[in-house]
This record gives C-alpha cells, sequence and structure tokens, in this order.
C-alpha cells in the first residue's frame, strides 16, 4: 500500500518540482547570446526584451552577449554546450539553420542540440524595384522573367542568405531563370538597385524603408503568405503563388534539456512583454511585426523552415560563396 501511495505522489512531486524551479527562475543571471554583431535589429530586440524581463521579474538579471562569427554558428555551437539550466538562451534567426546547411563545416544538428522556446519578430522579404521597371504585379513579374531569362538581374545581400534562397526557392517554383548577383550585405544590394546594377532587390522591407516611403524604390510583393501590416497595399506571392511563404524570423532558444517549466516562464512572459503598445512600436520601427503564438507555434515554424531550406539547399546545390 505504501509502495502504491509512492507511484501515485511520483508524478504529482515530478510537477511540483518542476513549477517551483519555473517559479524559482532566474536565481543567477541569464545570458542571450546573439549570434550577431552589437547594433543590428536582433541584437536590439534582443537587449529589449533582456531589459523587459528584468523590469518584470524583480531581483533578476538578464545579460546580452555577441558572439559573431561563421554566420551565427559560432554562438548556436557556444549555447548547444552549455549547461541546460536556464541560464544561457540563443537569440537569433533563420540565418543559423541556413549557415549550417550552406556551410557544411560543422557536425551540429540545430534540430537536436537546440530546442525552439519564443518567437519574438516575424517580417517579409520583398521583391524590390526602382519606379520605373515595367513589372508592377507580380504576373507581370514573372512574365518578364520569363521573357528576359538571365538578363534580366536580382541583387541579395550574399549566397547563402535567407534572401538568396527565398529567391532559389521561387524560381524552382515558377521556372524562372534570373542572374542573382550577391552583394556584401543589406545596405550594398539595396545600393546597386539604386544605382541601376541590377534590375530588382529581395530584401526586407527594413533596409530601403526611406526610398519605399519617399517612392524612389517600389514593393512589387511581398514573401509571407500574408500582406504586412506595414505595407498594406504591397501584394503577397502567395495571392499568384498559393502555398509559397517566406519570413524572416527572431527567437529565443534553448540547449536541449533545458527544463520545460523554466521554457514555458519564458515563453509567456516574453509574449506579455511583446504585446507592450512601446515594444510594439520598437519592433515596427523594424519593418517587422511582434510575434504571436508560444512554444508549440514556434516550434512549427522552426521545423517548418529546417525542412525548407534542406531541399532548397540541396536542390540548388548551393554552397559558400
Amino acid at each position: 500500500m505504501q509502495r502504491r501511495a509512492l507511484m501515485l505522489a511520483a508524478p504529482t512531486l515530478a510537477l511540483t518540482g518542476g513549477l517551483a524551479r519555473a517559479q524559482a527562475w532566474p536565481a543567477r543571471p541569464v545570458r542571450f547570446v546573439v549570434g550577431f554583431a552589437a547594433g543590428g535589429a536582433n541584437d536590439i530586440v534582443a537587449r529589449l526584451l533582456a531589459q523587459k524581463l528584468a523590469e518584470r521579474i524583480p531581483g533578476s538579471s538578464f545579460i546580452v552577449e555577441n558572439r559573431p562569427g561563421a554566420s551565427t554558428v559560432v554562438a548556436a555551437d557556444h549555447v548547444a554546450r552549455s549547461a541546460p539550466d536556464g541560464t544561457t538562451f540563443f537569440y537569433t534567426s533563420p540565418s543559423t539553420q541556413i549557415a549550417i546547411l550552406v556551410n557544411r563545416t560543422t557536425t551540429l544538428d540545430p534540430m537536436q542540440a537546440l530546442l525552439p522556446v519564443v518567437m519574438a519578430q516575424s517580417a517579409p522579404l520583398a521583391l524590390v524595384s526602382r519606379p520605373d521597371f515595367p513589372a508592377r504585379t507580380v504576373p507581370e513579374f514573372l512574365a518578364l522573367a520569363r521573357e528576359r531569362g538571365a538578363r534580366l538581374t536580382i541583387s541579395n545581400p550574399g549566397t547563402g542568405a535567407v534572401n538568396h534562397l527565398a529567391m532559389a526557392l521561387l524560381m524552382r517554383r515558377t521556372g524562372i531563370e534570373p542572374t542573382l548577383v550577391p552583394y556584401s550585405g543589406n545596405q550594398p544590394s539595396i545600393t546597386a538597385l539604386i544605382r541601376g546594377e541590377v534590375d530588382l532587390a529581395h530584401d526586407g522591407l527594413f533596409t530601403p524603408r526611406a526610398q519605399l516611403q519617399e517612392g524612389t524604390l517600389r514593393a512589387i510583393a511581398v514573401t509571407t503568405a500574408q500582406r504586412s501590416p506595414l505595407y498594406p497595399d504591397v501584394p503577397a506571392f502567395a495571392e499568384t503563388l498559393p502555398g509559397y511563404d517566406v519570413g524572416f524570423w527572431g527567437g529565443l532558444l534553448a540547449p536541449r534539456g533545458t527544463p520545460d517549466p523554466i521554457l514555458d516562464r519564458l515563453a509567456e512572459e516574453v509574449g506579455a512583454i511583446l504585446a507592450q503598445p512601446d515594444v510594439i512600436t520598437r519592433i515596427r520601427g523594424f519593418g517587422a511585426e511582434p510575434a504571436s503564438g508560444g512554444r508549440a507555434a514556434f516550434a512549427r515554424v522552426y521545423a517548418s523552415d529546417w525542412e525548407k531550406w534542406s531541399q532548397v539547399v540541396r536542390e540548388n546545390d548551393i554552397r559558400p560563396g
């Protein structure tokens, strides 16, 4: 009888023990490791979350640590090897998955070593042109691309960037074969378009934001399944090509083995922060939207992106530039 009582009590003890750990968390400083240099959008959002979390949780300390290198893989490997005790998290984007697939220089498996916790922001990419470009809609762009073939040029921020892979996915889906021209970053890619070095650019909405507002550049379409609330007049590719959906997100990952109650607590706290008006305004300033949903929603996006980019890299034999 005593043994049966102990067996029945075990799940309850495990549950209450987990809840106690979550309630006590964080007893020590928590690091958000960022695989990008300081000052970029991902770094700024990570610091915003760290600041807000410290305000929400009395006595807590959240620190952002920049570890750039190998397109975020250096930071990813560091976090994956860290103790799964709720003191180390990784703030990243699809860049990590893509870098691992393209560069093939690490044994790190991001689907096994890292757990998606919560997405903080999401944004579409966009196909951008000068105002005099003859195609103004997706059907017109596709028709012109088929007519011009390789004579149509599209810039992107670099070989293996999410912009590059998204266009490779679009090309395979539609059969178009423009020439993709890699540049060393987002701003050089947009500058090349402004100068007339290329016909189009495939980038986020933040880099050319001023030019889009002034009308010196024009967005033909965004890559997410729905239109961007920030640019409601710009159609989505999916309106012409159902199922085409590519987004750029930023979110927190944890070393595998981090207790679920801690991950649940962090996801809940970040979700509350993302609903704050000043945070919404700040994230929209980057051309992004605060993400919605919790751990399960982010896990679906994380798994779907890994499958999608694995296929794109394999089918197009994409290698480092």
